[in-house]
């Protein structure tokens, strides 16, 4: 299997974003991977974000999709609804489906790489905390702590082997995604990228991590705090609790 075997669709959630996707755009489509098609979940943005990745798309060429949700719904429902699209696209036929942030926080350089990965395995991991990896030198002592010890909580909480177990940036085999128990997805926001990762653990994918360097934003303003990361916590504490007290069935689709 090699990188351009099959098609590739990545689905890229966005919020006021519109200053970075056109450099997203630019750098995606600039890697000349073969069927490249990307599909931006918008969550109404008021900088019309949707509308921008659309006008600029159609003004150099690119397969890009545009599905706009009336509000800003969470991070994880707009994966949700992106992954199912994706699938209900591929109509059978195999693919390799990324996900990864608008932001430019996520280099899409890496993913050729990612995608080679999975010849053996079903899920690459994008990973800030695998040999090799790491964050933007420019991130002060709170946000490295916050960051580095929110991810170390929620693995310890969650049962997770990956060193980066919040990360957003990662490539599936379409059948992981046509597996997932979607009806099973309890959480809306940052605790998804958890979530999902405990669903493709406990089914027995096999998941690898390749490291990256997480960049700072260009532009716009960081969604991430001490909050967040907080009750991403206490949501995995309880998903775990749960997956304990039910057994295997908690999270499959028999």
């Amino acid at each position: 299997m090699q990188v351009n075997d099959f098609p590739v669709h990545i689905v890229v959630p966005t919020y006021n974003e519109a200053q970075n996707i056109p450099i997203l755009l630019d750098e995606i489509f600039g890697l000349h991977l073969h069927n490249v098609n990307v599909l931006i979940v918008d969550d109404n943005s008021p900088d019309n974000t949707g509308a921008v990745a659309k006008s600029y798309a159609e003004s150099k060429g690119f397969s890009v999709s545009i599905l706009k949700r009336d509000r800003k719904s969470g991070l994880g429902t707009a994966y949700v609804e992106g992954f199912q699209k994706v699938i209900a696209q591929l109509s059978g036929r195999e693919g390799f489906v990324v996900q990864m942030d608008a932001d430019l926080s996520h280099d899409p350089k890496y993913i050729p790489e990612m995608i080679e990965l999975l010849h053996e395995n079903d899920v690459t991991v994008g990973s800030r905390y695998y040999q090799g990896g790491g964050s933007d030198e420019e991130w002060g002592l709170y946000r490295k702590v916050l960051s580095e010890g929110g991810n170390k909580l929620i693995r310890f909480v969650s049962g997770l082997k990956v060193k980066d177990c919040t990360s957003g940036f990662k490539v599936y085999k379409s059948e992981v995604l046509k597996k997932i128990c979607w009806d099973r997805i309890h959480c809306v926001g940052f605790a998804f990228q958890v979530e999902i990762a405990m669903q493709c653990q406990s089914n027995g994918f096999r998941i690898r991590e390749h490291p990256i360097m997480f960049n700072d934003r260009i532009a716009g303003e960081s969604k991430m705090s001490a909050s967040i990361i907080f009750e991403a916590i206490l949501k995995i504490t309880l998903l775990r609790f749960s997956s304990f007290r039910l057994g295997p069935r908690f999270w499959s689709n028999s």
